[in-house]
């Protein structure tokens, strides 16, 4: 069933893309034919569903119906059919209402929703917060007042999709704007854009099926440490910098830095956990001491959600033999039990969860959604952060 978001029958000898990238690109829904299994994992891994387009059914979240703000107008979550729509009521009468088109994020932690006016998206007000359950303010929204007027750029999309196409268009005497097309938009991060345009491998490969050994494809492991972080740093070094071109050229064994404005990389206070992992690891012991890149410890297709087992046993390829290290694999054998350990963890020491200071929304304690006796504060945006250390207790 998963394999069929990838997987597309392929005729003859020869195969012509039809992707809106360009004619080097064969399309993710082509590479299945030869690589069923790593696609049907990969479409459950966060990075595949890190955008999408909104499918109704699939949002759960719904039944907690309205979001009150401090003057008592409130949003209310409406469906017309298959359709969803963040509503604002004032008075109790509906004043404006965005259609859920676009979901940004993969809903593990949050979710934020773009709703298109012609070729211009827009966020909507209200963000799902998974993790506590609520609506809340999107991200650095007013507290006060419904918003509806953030423009969502194409600069959103080059770390949550793999591919739109823009067009500059003036928009006043002296400011230009984006037109996005809808109809170009690559959800999610595809196969192509970590490994870059693969039209030729897969023509190759199609005319040589003998041939084992993959042709015309940057192969990641061959890449220099560096190269290989880069892949990772395109969406994971921040979105503070100003690129000097689209990240959507950007292909495997290309230098990122080259990518933007000169001041990439310039230390700008403590890195956030949110988008600067790149700069966390950077700034541990456990990366500056050894050869490790961000794939040591994660998996490039396989979904990590629940499995906090597999990121401790990486920590003890490199640990076992240390004296902390040896009492937690002491405890566990004798209690038969794998390092998934009851109680804190290496992760939950070494790399704790930590509120994100770019990353807020303000809403309801307690996950209410009325004004009735709740109080209104900033909701916490939790995150683990890559700066792998020792940290004082918090209890």
């Amino acid at each position: 069933m998963l394999t069929g978001l990838f997987s597309r029958c392929m005729h003859g000898k020869s195969f012509t893309g039809n992707d809106p990238r360009g004619d080097q690109y064969a399309g993710a829904a082509v590479c299945a034919n030869c690589h069923k299994d790593i696609c049907s994992h990969y479409a459950l891994n966060d990075h595949f569903r890190t955008s999408a387009p909104v499918d109704a059914d699939r949002m759960k979240a719904i039944s907690k119906d309205r979001y009150y703000y401090g003057d008592s107008s409130y949003i209310r979550m409406e469906k017309d059919s298959y359709l969803l729509f963040q509503s604002h009521f004032v008075n109790g009468q509906k004043e404006r209402s965005g259609k859920f088109d676009i979901a940004f994020g993969s809903g593990e932690k949050a979710q934020t929703y773009g709703s298109w006016k012609e070729s211009r998206l827009y966020e909507l007000p209200l963000t799902w917060f998974a993790g506590s359950g609520v609506w809340a303010n999107s991200p650095g929204f007013p507290a006060g007042h419904a918003n509806y007027e953030r423009v969502i750029t194409s600069r959103c999309f080059e770390c949550h999709a793999s591919y739109v196409n823009r067009e500059m268009v003036q928009s006043g005497p002296l400011s230009v704007s984006e037109n996005l097309d809808r109809n170009s938009i690559v959800f999610g991060i595809d196969c192509e854009r970590c490994h870059g345009p693969a039209l030729d491998h897969v023509q190759f490969q199609m005319e040589h099926p003998e041939e084992k050994t993959a042709k015309y494809m940057t192969r990641i492991s061959a890449l220099t440490r560096q190269q290989q972080m880069d892949v990772c740093a395109m969406c994971h070094s921040g979105n503070d910098q100003s690129p000097e071109r689209s990240l959507f050229a950007f292909a495997p064994g290309d230098t990122l830095s080259h990518y933007y404005m000169p001041g990439y990389g310039a230390n700008n206070g403590e890195p956030d956990v949110h988008g600067k992992q790149l700069q966390l690891l950077r700034a541990s012991m456990c990366f500056k001491g050894s050869s490790m890149t961000c794939t040591t410890c994660h998996s490039r297709h396989e979904p990590e959600e629940n499995k906090m087992a597999v990121f401790i046993s990486k920590c003890m390829d490199c640990h076992r033999k240390s004296a902390h290290a040896a009492g937690i694999i002491k405890d566990n054998e004798q209690k038969k039990r794998d390092f998934n350990l009851v109680g804190p963890s290496c992760i939950d020491c070494h790399m704790p969860l930590q509120t994100s200071k770019t990353i807020y929304s303000t809403g309801w304690t307690e996950g209410r959604v009325d004004s009735n006796g709740a109080e209104f504060k900033n909701i916490p945006y939790l995150l683990r952060t890559h700066k792998i250390a020792i940290y004082k207790a918090t209890n």
